[in-house]
């Protein structure tokens, strides 16, 4: 898939460009593993992982790359099925205050569609989509803090094997992770 090869290698240069930048500033760069729940409209509640790089540059401001994981179990006409979601976002994050932060930014999907009993067959596509949010931000040792977020996820309807079709695979989260710095 050349599409998801060019995705693949924007999201690596983003986080090299990053890095590049945070290495003239001491303690500039953070990683942020986190953990927390996410919502499709037509889904439950669900755990979802991530792991973020952030960086600043320019003053109270930060940009971030993030990798994810979410799965997500869905019904349709009856039908049940596992959508699994690996996004890949960069984000601008600007901080008015020192204590929150607001933004937003654009993300490429990786998404995967598997049926129950195997009814249909699996899919597999990419989506591209933009996401708001905002967080709070507190540092609770030198080179440690706590980072609480929540962002709404904008993207377009995906169609399915179920014969009656479509889903709004746009999303909330909510997470909770930890920013250590070097």
């Amino acid at each position: 898939m050349p599409r998801s090869r060019f995705v693949l290698s924007t999201c690596l240069v983003s986080v090299l460009a990053l890095v590049s930048l945070g290495a003239r500033e001491a303690g500039a760069i953070q990683i942020v593993p986190s953990i927390g729940i996410s919502q499709t409209p037509d889904g439950e509640n669900r755990t979802m992982m991530a792991v973020a790089l952030r960086n600043g540059f320019l003053p109270r401001t930060q940009m971030e790359f993030q990798a994810g994981y979410r799965t997500e179990e869905m019904e349709l006409a009856g039908e049940s099925f596992e959508m699994k979601t690996v996004p890949l976002t960069l984000s601008l994050w600007a901080s008015p205050i020192p204590l929150l932060y607001a933004g937003a930014g654009v993300g490429a999907y990786l998404q995967g569609i598997e049926y129950e009993n195997n009814l249909y067959p699996a899919s597999n596509e990419v989506q591209f989509g933009t996401h708001v949010g905002g967080g709070m931000h507190f540092s609770v040792a030198p080179m440690v803090g706590v980072d609480l977020q929540g962002r709404y996820v904008f993207m377009n309807k995906t169609s399915t094997e179920v014969p009656s079709g479509e889903i709004d695979p746009s999303f909330w989260s909510l997470s909770a992770g930890l920013a250590i710095g070097f």
